[in-house]
């Protein structure tokens, strides 16, 4: 089996966006430096739109252009050591900005549908050419999109051919949620490690564009009352390495603590406990894609990953977007 270690190189997107340097530069180093005791590879889904408002606003701060350079620095130098960086779109920095010390997320314009389509192929080029800027020509062709907003995929679609952006791997099985900022509606994705898709990256069909999933998992309430409590008995241990706060998401905690729920199988926090579950339900499959965001991962899941990976790494392919297209 392949498996895919992918992660969203990303702020939160709360009122409190949280620092580079606990949300994205020192989660990453501690990953990278798991990854090179395996002697494996990491899949960084970078929010380029992040890097983009840096470098926009960098002569006018100084925070901001020592963030710049070591945020930029980082992402060259995974690039360098073989890790793959792939494009991560959260379209909403076309809006937001700095001031007073902080940044002001303005989230109306959460999802990339929600721009025109002169604006969409205008990011879409924007942010590939300036991700490939640090990395390398071409070296840019897989997406995740901002909070698995890939719906409607036919807004995208000209942007992504002209960019030759071709894989995706925003959908994960089942899930679904709706709230006035985003929504995706996963529940009609087939059953397949991937798939080959046109116009709905929930339907297998000839197509220009390959869709790999996110893998999902169901989990119980009791599991996310065992998350809960085990933050506020060993915060050490189970409290996010990342300083901010995620964005709202109404009435998620209760459905979460009411009913059985279809989510993706993360790294993040205690979500780490369920990897080896997850592999057993995907044995038959061909790939396990897993997420995981630097600002969420714990200690916990830190060491939950090692032993993951200790424990499959000679009886499975840890692998990369990067290393499959070059085969």
């Amino acid at each position: 089996m392949n498996i895919y270690l992918t992660f969203d190189y990303e702020l939160y997107f709360g009122e409190r966006t949280g620092t580079a340097k606990h949300c994205i530069l020192n989660p990453t180093q501690l990953l990278k430096e798991v990854a090179d005791k395996h002697n494996i590879k990491l899949v960084q889904f970078v929010d380029v739109g992040y890097i983009i408002k840096l470098e926009e606003y960098k002569s006018k701060y100084p925070e901001l252009e020592e963030d710049y350079k070591l945020i930029t620095n980082q992402v060259k130098q995974l690039y360098i050591e073989g890790h793959d960086i792939q494009l991560h779109i959260h379209p909403h920095w076309e809006d937001s900005f700095y001031r007073d010390g902080k940044w002001h997320i303005i989230a109306k314009r959460y999802k990339l549908s929600d721009f025109g389509d002169e604006n969409i192929e205008r990011i879409v080029a924007t942010y590939k050419q300036k991700l490939e800027s640090l990395t390398a020509p071409d070296s840019i062709f897989a997406f995740r999109a901002g909070g698995w907003c890939i719906q409607p995929f036919e807004k995208f679609k000209s942007a992504f051919l002209k960019n030759n952006i071709t894989v995706d791997s925003s959908v994960f099985r089942n899930g679904k949620y709706s709230s006035e900022q985003y929504s995706y509606d996963f529940t009609n994705a087939p059953d397949l490690s991937s798939w080959n898709f046109d116009n709905d990256p929930c339907k297998s069909e000839e197509g220009p564009f390959k869709e790999i999933p996110i893998s999902s998992i169901k989990n119980s309430p009791l599991f996310y009352w065992k998350l809960f409590l085990l933050g506020r008995i060993n915060p050490y241990e189970h409290k996010p390495l990342g300083d901010g706060v995620p964005i709202a998401a109404p009435g998620m905690r209760k459905k979460l603590l009411t009913q059985y729920t279809q989510n993706t199988v993360s790294v993040d926090g205690y979500n780490a406990a369920l990897l080896s579950k997850a592999l057993r339900q995907y044995k038959d499959k061909n790939e396990l894609v897993i997420i995981g965001h630097p600002k969420s991962l714990t200690r916990f899941g830190l060491k939950a990953l090692d032993r993951f990976i200790s424990e499959n790494k000679n009886k499975h392919q840890f692998t990369t977007f990067q290393k499959e297209r070059n085969k």
